[in-house]
């Protein structure tokens, strides 16, 4: 797996809320969540609970896309991350561990919070920062084309 580049990671450093889209019988939906980076797996780990309707439709299809982005109003300023993977409940309890403490050690708050955790594997990803220049893209894959 090739290394993760520099920008990619400080994007994920500095924001904490992704915006996750699936789709099911009715059709595309989104949603957001608060995330931790894990970068043994790149992967980002949120929480939820099952009755949502993007958990019903991980389960029934794990395939996911979405974005990590602020909200600038001056587009010179645009930053944003599209990505795309598939997402699961981690359910191996010491693998469970193991993320937790990514999203605690970001999240404190949420230690005594009970929920599922969930865990997007990351397949690609594109980078968009206008800060470098309009329209500069910075590309990651999982696995070599």
């Amino acid at each position: 797996m090739p290394p993760v580049p520099a920008a990619i990671l400080a994007l994920l450093a500095d924001h904490h809320v992704l915006t996750l889209s699936v789709q099911d019988a009715q059709g595309p939906w989104a949603s957001s969540a608060f995330f931790a980076y894990d970068p043994r797996d790149v992967a980002l780990i949120f929480l939820g609970s099952m009755d949502t309707r993007h958990a019903q439709a991980i389960q029934a299809d794990p395939r996911i896309a979405g974005c990590v982005a602020g909200q600038p109003r001056d587009i010179s300023q645009i930053l944003g991350l599209q990505f795309a993977g598939s997402a699961f409940v981690v359910e191996d309890e010491v693998e469970k561990a193991r993320v937790l403490a990514l999203y605690h050690q970001r999240f404190p708050e949420t230690r005594k919070v009970s929920s599922p955790v969930w865990m997007a594997t990351l397949d690609v990803m594109k980078l968009t920062d206008n800060r470098v220049k309009f329209g500069t893209k910075t590309h990651w894959r999982r696995a070599a084309e």
